[in-house]
């Protein structure tokens, strides 16, 4: 069986801070609380099936780029296609009401 959780929480982060999402944002997208989302990323926990998908959604990777080991996350598939700001929280002067409402969107495929 293989153990995904040290590659996914590692991608999750990664990911995140790569499109400018802060733990809050993410978490707000997908309806659970900032600790659970943080969680994810420490690997304390795991989400479940329907989380991986919304997450992957958001971050447009596939799910085996999200959780398999060897399983290479290429930059320009990032949603962002620059690199990350010094302060994630002023990505392209959006709101943060305007960052979660992406968040949620991608997360729902869009």
């Amino acid at each position: 069986m293989l153990d995904y959780r040290l590659n996914l929480r590692t991608n999750l982060r990664t990911l995140r801070l790569a499109c400018g999402y802060t733990q809050q944002d993410v978490a707000a997208a997908l309806g659970v609380v900032r600790s659970t989302y943080a969680y994810y990323e420490t690997g304390k926990s795991q989400p479940d099936i329907e989380t991986l998908v919304k997450l992957s959604r958001m971050f447009g990777v596939t799910l085996d780029q999200l959780v398999l080991p060897g399983a290479e996350l290429p930059a320009d598939r990032f949603r962002v296609k620059h690199r990350p700001s010094e302060n994630p929280q002023t990505i392209g002067g959006l709101t943060q009401r305007e960052k979660v409402l992406i968040a949620c969107l991608r997360s729902q495929g869009f």
